[in-house]
C-alpha cells in the first residue's frame, strides 16, 4: 500500500478544492493508501489561515497521520540542507522531506521549485497543478 506524506502546499491545494491533489486524497479515503502530514506542514497551515477557517482545517488533519517532530528528524533535516546547500532548501522543507523518509513515505507536492530538484535522490512525487476547483474527495463516513 503506498504511503504519502503530503506537504504543505498539497494540503492547502485540497482545501481549497484544487485538482491535482485529489487523487492522492481519493486512494487515501478509499483505504488505498496511507496518508500523513509533518508538524512542520501544520505549522505553516496555522499561519495562513483566516478567521473562521479553523474548524475545516482541523476536520482535514484529523483524516491524516500527524509526524511529530523528533530527534532523528532534525538531524536528518540539517543534513539533508547540508548536502542540497543551505541556500537551495530551507529548514521547513528539509524538516518535510527528512519526516517523509524517516517514516518511510513517499513526499508529494506540486513545488517542483524547491523539491523537483531533489527527486533523483529521494522519494518525491510531483504533480501538475490543474487550473480550476473541483469537488474535494470525500472523506468516508465516519473516518
Amino acid at each position: 500500500m503506498p504511503a504519502w506524506l503530503l506537504d504543505s502546499t498539497a494540503l492547502i491545494d485540497w482545501y481549497c478544492g484544487r485538482r491535482g491533489v485529489a487523487r492522492y486524497f481519493e486512494e487515501i479515503f478509499g483505504g488505498g493508501s496511507e496518508g500523513a502530514f509533518s508538524t512542520i506542514s501544520e505549522i505553516e497551515l496555522w499561519q495562513g489561515l483566516r478567521p473562521g477557517e479553523e474548524e475545516g482545517h482541523e476536520a482535514m488533519l484529523s483524516l491524516l497521520e500527524r509526524v511529530p517532530l523528533d530527534r532523528a528528524i532534525a538531524r536528518r533535516a540539517g543534513e539533508l540542507r547540508r548536502e542540497a546547500g543551505l541556500d537551495r532548501l530551507s529548514l521547513p522543507d528539509a524538516a518535510i522531506l527528512a519526516s517523509a523518509e524517516l517514516t518511510g513515505r513517499t513526499l508529494v507536492t506540486r513545488n517542483s521549485k524547491h523539491f523537483g530538484p531533489l527527486r533523483d535522490d529521494h522519494a518525491i512525487e510531483l504533480y501538475e497543478h490543474q487550473p480550476g476547483e473541483g469537488p474535494k474527495p470525500t472523506p468516508p463516513r465516519g473516518g
